[in-house]
C-alpha cells in the first residue's frame, strides 16, 4: 500500500475530517461471499455498526465481481477506522472509494484508491499498519469464516501487532474520544496539535485540551489540585468543608493520628487520585498498620483521614455551571432472587469478555477484597440476593474496579452546587470533578456534614452514561456558536486582494478583530503586515485559525495550492472571485502558469455555507 500525506492535511470536501489519499492492493476477493454471515461477524466479534456507504461506485451491468470489491472495501474502511478508535485515535468517519480497478498485472488482483481520514502526528507507517491489517482481516473472514470463529486470539493478535503500536505513537487519555466524537458530531471544528493536544474551534472562540484538561485552567490550579492534603488546606481557608486529615511518614505517626482522629479512618496517598492506595472503614491498629503500607507503596506522602459518613458523589463544573451530580457507587452485582452472587459474577463476566478486548470494562472480582466486603454485608459468594438487590464487591468506586453511577443532577441541593462551583473557583479550573461526600446530597452541607473530597482537574468525561449525556453541554459552555468564527474567501490576484481589504475594512468597522493572508502576504486587524516563517495558504491559514487575536478572516486564494493541499477549514461562510486568472502552485511556490481556476472555485462552494 502507498499513501501521499501531508504533515497537516486539509479538508477537500469529500470528508468532514481532514483527508489524505491511499492505494490500496486486494489481493483477491473471495468468489462466494456469505455477506449476512459476514456482517454478523463484523458486529458480533468487533462490535462494528456497519454504514451504508454514502455513494457506492457505479458499475456496469455484467460488472458483479467490481461491485463485490466495492462493498469488500467499504467494509474494510470501516474496519479500519473502527481499529483507530479502538486505539483512540479520533478517526469518525470510514472515508469514501474514489476509483476501483483490476491489476492487470497480477490476475485476480484489484487496485484501490480512497479518501480517508487524516490525523495529524499520526506517522504515515501507523496509518500503513492499521490498513494493511483491515485489508487482511476482512478478506480472511470472507474467505474462511469458520477460521474466526473464536475470536480471542484474533484479539490477541490485534492487540499485539496493531492497537499498541498505535497507541504507542498518539497517546490519547480516556476522554478526548467521546468529547472529539461529541464535537465532530456536532459540527465543532477539532485537530490534532501532538503529543494528545487538541484545539477545538477558531481563532478567539478557540480551546485547547489535553485529556479533560484545557488551556484556560490554572497551571498552579492543576498542580496544587493534585495533592490532596495543600488543596484541602486551600478549600478550608477559602471557607469551604475540607477533610481533616494529617500527613504522617511512617507507621507510628499514622498510629499517633489516629488518637486525634477516632475510629473509623481513611488512608491515601496525597498525590495520586483515580482512588489508587485508598483504604476505607479503618477500625483497628493493625488495618491502620496495613492501610499504611499499601498507600506508601505509592507514594511518599501519605495521608491519615477522619473518615466522614456519606457516599462520594461527582459534581462535573464546566465554567462555574455544574452540569450533572452522581452518586458514585463501586462495582457490584444485581440479584434476580434465582442465582447466587458467584453466578451473578460469571454471568456478568460472560458479557464482557464476549466484547472485543478493548472495549471491556474492568471484569467482577471475586477475589478476597470482594469476599470481605460481601461478609461486611452478611454475604457469601454463595448467597442468593433478592431481586433488585446489589451485592457489592468493592468498599468505594474507582477507575481500577470500576462501579456504579446514580443520576443525583435534577435533585442535587443548590447549596452544594454553589460549594462544587466556588471549589473549582479557587483553583482556577475551567474544567473540574468536584467529589463531595454527603450522607445525602439533596441536603445542603451545612446540615449534615458533607466535605468536599478533593477537586479533580482531569475528570474523566464520556464514561457514563451521565457523563456522555453532558457531552453537548460541556462543549456548548466551552465553545459558544460551535467554536466558529467567520470565514471568508476572495479569488484572484491583486483585485482580488483589494476585495479582501475592503472586506476586512468592513469587519474592523464593526469592532471585529479581522485578520487577512494570502499565501504570502499576512495582514493583522490594524492594517499590518505580519511577518511568518511559512508561505503558503494552508500553513498561514492554520497558524491563524490558533490565534486567539484573530475573530475573523479573509483568505486570498491566488494560486491552485487549494487542490493539491485542501484548506484547513472544513467550511467556509462566503467566497468572491474577482475573475482574473490564478498563478499555479509548484512545490511551495507560485509560478507564472495559469492555473484551471474552474476547479478551484467548484472547490470552494463545496466548502461555502452559502452554496
Amino acid at each position: 500500500m502507498t499513501l501521499t500525506t501531508l504533515s497537516a492535511a486539509g479538508f477537500r470536501g469529500r470528508l468532514r475530517q481532514p483527508e489524505q489519499t491511499l492505494k490500496l492492493q486486494l489481493s483477491h476477493c473471495p468468489a462466494l461471499i456469505d455477506w449476512v454471515g459476514l456482517d454478523v461477524w463484523l458486529r458480533d466479534k468487533l462490535g462494528l455498526a456497519l454504514q451504508s456507504q454514502p455513494q457506492a461506485m457505479p458499475f456496469a451491468v455484467g460488472q458483479s465481481s467490481l461491485s463485490a470489491v466495492d462493498a469488500l472495501l467499504w467494509r474494510i474502511l470501516q474496519v479500519a477506522a473502527e481499529l483507530q478508535r479502538a486505539a483512540r485515535i479520533p478517526v469518525f468517519e470510514p472515508g469514501r472509494i474514489l476509483a476501483l480497478q483490476a491489476d492487470e498485472t497480477r490476475p485476480g488482483s484489484w487496485q484501490c484508491e480512497v479518501s480517508v481520514a487524516h490525523i495529524d502526528y499520526v506517522p504515515a507507517q501507523s496509518t500503513r499498519l492499521v490498513y494493511d491489517a483491515a485489508v487482511l482481516l476482512v478478506l480472511g473472514v470472507a474467505a474462511d469464516p469458520e477460521s474466526f470463529a473464536t475470536a480471542e486470539p484474533l484479539y490477541q493478535q490485534l492487540e499485539l501487532k496493531v492497537l499498541q503500536p498505535l497507541r504507542s505513537v498518539m497517546q490519547v487519555g480516556m476522554s478526548a474520544l467521546p468529547l472529539l466524537a461529541c464535537a465532530h458530531e456536532r459540527g465543532i471544528p477539532w485537530r490534532h496539535l501532538g503529543a494528545g493536544v487538541f484545539q477545538l474551534g477558531w481563532g478567539a472562540r478557540r480551546v485547547q485540551i489535553l485529556h479533560s484538561k484545557v488551556d484556560s485552567d490554572s497551571a498552579l490550579g492543576v498542580a496544587v489540585a493534585q495533592n490532596k492534603w495543600v488543596a484541602s488546606e486551600w478549600m478550608r481557608r477559602a471557607g469551604l468543608p475540607a477533610p481533616l486529615h494529617r500527613l504522617v511518614g511512617n507507621e507510628m505517626e499514622a498510629v499517633a493520628a489516629q488518637s486525634t482522629f477516632g475510629w473509623p479512618l481513611v488512608v491515601k496517598p496525597a498525590d495520586r487520585d483515580r482512588g489508587e492506595g485508598v483504604t476505607v472503614d479503618i477500625t483497628s491498629e493493625a488495618a491502620l498498620r496495613s492501610a499504611f503500607r499499601q498507600a506508601s507503596g505509592l507514594s511518599s506522602q501519605v495521608l491519615v483521614e477522619r473518615q466522614v459518613s456519606g457516599v462520594c458523589h461527582r459534581l462535573l463544573v464546566v465554567r462555574g455551571e455544574v452540569l450533572y451530580a452522581v452518586k458514585r457507587l463501586p462495582i457490584a452485582v444485581q440479584g434476580d432472587g434465582q442465582r447466587t452472587i458467584s453466578e451473578l459474577i460469571a454471568a456478568a463476566n460472560a458479557v464482557q469478555l464476549a466484547l472485543p478486548s478493548w472495549a471491556r470494562a474492568p471484569l467482577y472480582p471475586s477475589d478476597d477484597l470482594a469476599l470481605a466486603c460481601l461478609q461486611q454485608a452478611g454475604w457469601s459468594l454463595d448467597s442468593v440476593p433478592p431481586t433488585g438487590i446489589w451485592a457489592a464487591l468493592r468498599r468505594i468506586e474507582s477507575t481500577q474496579w470500576g462501579g456504579l453511577d446514580e443520576d443525583y443532577s435534577a435533585s442535587l441541593h443548590p447549596d452544594n452546587a454553589a460549594i462544587a462551583c466556588q471549589a473549582a473557583a479557587v483553583f482556577g479550573l475551567d474544567v473540574a470533578g468536584v467529589d463531595i461526600i454527603s450522607p445525602d446530597i439533596t441536603r445542603a452541607w451545612h446540615e449534615n456534614g458533607a466535605i468536599i473530597n478533593e477537586v479533580n482537574s482531569a475528570p474523566v468525561l464520556g464514561q457514563s452514561d451521565s457523563s456522555r449525556r453532558s457531552l453537548p453541554h460541556v462543549l456548548t459552555r466551552l465553545l459558544p456558536a460551535q467554536g466558529r468564527i467567520s470565514i471568508e474567501v476572495c479569488v484572484g490576484a491583486s483585485q482580488a486582494l483589494q476585495m479582501a481589504r475592503e472586506r476586512q475594512q468592513t469587519w474592523r468597522e464593526q469592532g471585529v478583530a479581522c485578520y487577512l493572508t494570502s499565501h504570502c502576504v499576512t495582514i493583522d486587524a490594524c492594517g499590518s503586515v505580519v511577518p511568518m516563517a511559512q508561505d503558503g495558504l494552508s500553513a498561514r491559514c492554520t497558524a491563524l485559525l490558533a490565534n486567539k487575536a484573530v475573530a475573523a478572516l479573509v483568505l486570498v486564494v491566488q494560486t491552485d495550492e487549494v487542490l493539491d493541499y485542501g484548506l484547513p477549514v472544513d467550511r467556509v461562510n462566503r467566497f468572491m472571485t474577482s475573475g482574473e486568472p490564478l498563478a499555479t502552485w509548484n512545490q511551495g511556490e507560485s509560478t507564472d502558469e495559469t492555473a484551471h481556476i474552474d476547479e478551484v472555485l467548484a472547490f470552494l462552494n463545496n466548502l461555502c455555507d452559502e452554496s
